[in-house]
């Protein structure tokens, strides 16, 4: 199944009845501006591996993030990320082969979540441990991991599947309290 779209293919799930303590907290502590409750909470689409299919799928994610009450550097950094993990598809998934790759962001108020996926032949151990990444070419996952909360990389034979997490902004850089 190919859903290739100009708008990001999107739904409003649960999120819709959020109550209005919800929508000023979520909007960040000290924000004027109410969350627009026609944002949508995620979107999803499936393309071709091509560099001309992810790049405009990054722009699709790029228009979507610039909705949601983030700071700019919050937005920059979920999009140069996406667009790293979509970049390795295209030129590590399917070696020799056409494929496909999926991505999926989704905004639940305080976190917004980013998944690129895909069915190739997935990653060789050496290149997904930190120390030996950058041996084999691999930056984007040592940057992706630099620029988010948490990263996750699932992979194997039948594909793998990265997930980014970020946390907004004054979360990320708040110090951890010492019990005491």
């Amino acid at each position: 199944m190919h859903r290739h779209t100009s708008e990001p293919h999107s739904h409003r799930d649960h999120r819709d009845h959020i109550d209005a303590e919800t929508v000023e907290v979520a909007a960040g502590a000290g924000s004027d501006s109410p969350i627009d409750r026609s944002v949508r909470a995620s979107f999803e689409e499936l393309v071709p591996a091509l560099d001309d299919e992810v790049a405009a799928l990054r722009r699709q994610l790029t228009l979507w993030l610039e909705k949601l009450p983030l700071d700019p550097d919050s937005g920059y950094d979920i999009t140069l990320a996406a667009y790293e993990a979509l970049a390795n598809v295209v030129a590590h998934a399917y070696p020799g082969e056409p494929g496909w790759v999926r991505l999926y962001a989704d905004w639940s108020g305080d976190v917004v979540t980013v998944a690129v996926t895909d069915t190739g032949c997935g990653l060789p151990e050496e290149p997904r441990r930190a120390s030996s990444a950058a041996e084999y070419g691999g930056r984007g996952l040592l940057l992706i991991d630099k620029i988010t909360d948490q990263l996750h990389v699932d992979t194997g034979k039948d594909g793998t599947r990265v997930t980014m997490i970020w946390r907004p902004a004054a979360l990320r850089h708040t110090p951890a309290r010492r019990e005491g």
